[in-house]
């Protein structure tokens, strides 16, 4: 009985420590899964990290319960800064940008430096809700 409670404790234990990220960084590899291999999703790309835009980003991924990947272009591999942007695929022509990826293709973008604060938050509300 011991042994059960135990497991049951380990189990619950493992199961909050793996909690799901819904805002993550990505590289080019993961582009590649949206643009080659059918994953369809949302993409942020950004031409540096760390700008006031990506907390809101982020809390509405994780209200919605949406991944949101985001994509920097001078940092296309971990731990690799590029000297150039890094953006091999087509339909990605702006930065700051969040897309909308089905089917190899962009289907929906929202330029969120357009917004602030909450209205910043109402419209990536209103863009993830009409694409997931």
């Amino acid at each position: 009985m011991k042994r059960i409670v135990a497991l049951v404790g380990i189990v619950l234990l493992l199961a909050a420590c793996s909690e799901k990220e819904y805002f993550k960084q990505i590289y080019i590899g993961d582009m590649k899964e949206y643009m080659e291999e059918d994953k369809d999703g949302f993409l942020l790309i950004v031409n540096e990290n760390d700008q006031d835009f990506q907390a809101y980003v982020k809390e509405v991924a994780e209200n919605e319960k949406v991944e949101i990947g985001m994509y920097n272009s001078y940092l296309s591999e971990e731990g690799a800064e590029e000297s150039n942007p890094v953006l091999p695929f087509d339909g990605f022509d702006r930065y700051n940008e969040l897309y909308y990826v089905e089917d190899n293709e962009v289907k929906g973008n929202l330029d969120v430096e357009s917004y602030e604060d909450m209205e910043l938050t109402q419209e990536l509300e209103h863009f993830v809700n009409l694409h997931k």
